[in-house]
């Protein structure tokens, strides 16, 4: 059974597309809408004794529903799914905006065990296709799996599988994708500890600010001495922040200054103008804060004198790294800091949310030693990638079939 995915604006051009390729014989499996138009699961060389072993549906000779075939006249919007037996007396799977009223009148219970039932049924239909892919292309699909296992998203894996040439040896089962990992990374060259400028690290709280803004300034220091450098601590909210800002400060005998307002941080950058290099260490906002808002746009009236950096944490979750990123990009951001690669888990995460999001790395930083464990990130891209493999060793995730189908079964179809 051949299976594969057909996507158009409407049903029309859709079954003019599966009539096309696999002719008058095609069986619809599902079909619904999705933001692109009308997206139909057909398949040929039909086996309904599979499908049902796949849903789990025994035989029942005396009522029995046909496959629909593909026909000239099939041209609505709703083309039934005839996957499932008639005996079941279930609704065909239709998208839940398409779902007419009649059908809204059910008892809770009917359209409960309809839902469970359509999601069998995509459960079940996405362990085949899988399957038959993987079938097919074996090596790409052993591709897919190594990325899954460094935590990639499955949208950024599959963006990565499809800028390979096709893969023919094992041995490039690795290379290939972490070199095409590496190039999609964005990275910036950073021209700071040469050039100086006013730079503020913004960021959730605990990600490591004001320790990278040490590292910073003793590297700085190291080359071009500490007269120049000047460090504010804007962090008005949590206890202690100055403090802490200004023992790093005593170590390289740089001045720390406080703001604790977004005027008094104006006035400061005025006072400060001759020094070469002044570094702003932010409060810690969670994105969720309904005043970050507020605050970034007070910090935006800078934007033409400060160079913003996002300070991002690699053991944090993607949702959580894909929303800050949204969030603090409310204003200009130069690019990131990614700290703490010492203690993620997995690194896919991060990787994956640069990638996904556009956002040039400038730093990155595994450890509390000061400076040394501060890198230069446009020549740091594989040796990134190299620590994610590394995490393997102390991390491996269980990544089975069934997670494979459920991820990538959608993609597997586009390349059937």
């Amino acid at each position: 059974m051949k299976i594969k995915r057909y996507l158009d604006k409407d049903m029309r051009r859709v079954l003019q597309q599966v009539r096309a390729e696999q002719g008058p014989d095609a069986v619809i499996l599902s079909n619904r809408r999705v933001p692109e138009g009308i997206e139909v699961i057909a398949a040929i060389d039909y086996d309904e004794s599979l499908v049902r072993h796949a849903t789990g549906v025994p035989a029942e000779p005396a009522q029995r529903s046909e496959p629909a075939a593909v026909s000239e006249t099939d041209e609505t919007e709703e083309v039934r799914a005839a996957a499932i037996p008639a005996a079941r007396k279930t609704t065909p799977i239709a998208d839940a905006r398409e779902v007419d009223d009649a059908r809204l009148d059910a008892p809770r219970s009917v359209r409960d065990e309809l839902t469970s039932l359509r999601g069998l049924l995509e459960t079940q239909m996405a362990g085949l296709i899988w399957k038959e892919t993987a079938q097919k292309s074996p090596l790409r699909a052993q591709a897919l799996r190594n990325l899954a296992r460094l935590g990639i998203a499955p949208d950024v894996a599959s963006r990565v599988v499809d800028r390979l040439e096709p893969i023919d040896e094992v041995r490039r089962l690795w290379h290939a994708p972490l070199t095409a990992l590496a190039t999609l990374l964005p990275v910036r060259e950073e021209t700071l500890l040469d050039e100086g400028g006013v730079v503020a690290l913004v960021g959730p709280t605990g990600v490591g600010k004001t320790t990278t803004i040490a590292k910073i300034a003793a590297r700085y220091a190291m080359r071009h001495g500490d007269d120049g450098i000047a460090l504010i601590s804007a962090d008005a909210y949590r206890i202690g922040a100055r403090e802490h800002l200004s023992a790093f400060a005593n170590i390289i005998g740089a001045n720390v200054y406080t703001a604790g307002s977004t005027g008094e941080l104006s006035d400061l950058l005025a006072k400060l103008r001759h020094k070469r290099l002044v570094l702003v260490d932010t409060e810690g906002r969670s994105p969720r804060d309904r005043s970050l808002a507020d605050r970034l746009a007070a910090y935006g009236s800078n934007s033409d004198r400060v160079r913003f950096y996002l300070t991002l944490s690699a053991a944090s979750q993607t949702a959580s790294i894909d929303e800050a990123i949204r969030e603090f990009r409310r204003i200009p951001l130069e690019g990131c800091v990614v700290t703490k690669i010492d203690e993620a888990a997995q690194l896919g995460g991060i990787i994956s949310s640069l990638i996904r999001n556009d956002l040039p790395a400038c730093w990155f930083s595994d450890g509390q030693q000061i400076p040394d464990d501060l890198h230069a990130a446009a020549r740091k891209r594989m040796w990134l990638l190299n620590q994610a493999v590394d995490c393997l060793e102390h991390h491996e995730p269980s990544i089975d079939e069934q997670f494979m189908a459920a991820n990538y079964a959608t993609g597997a179809v586009a390349h059937a």
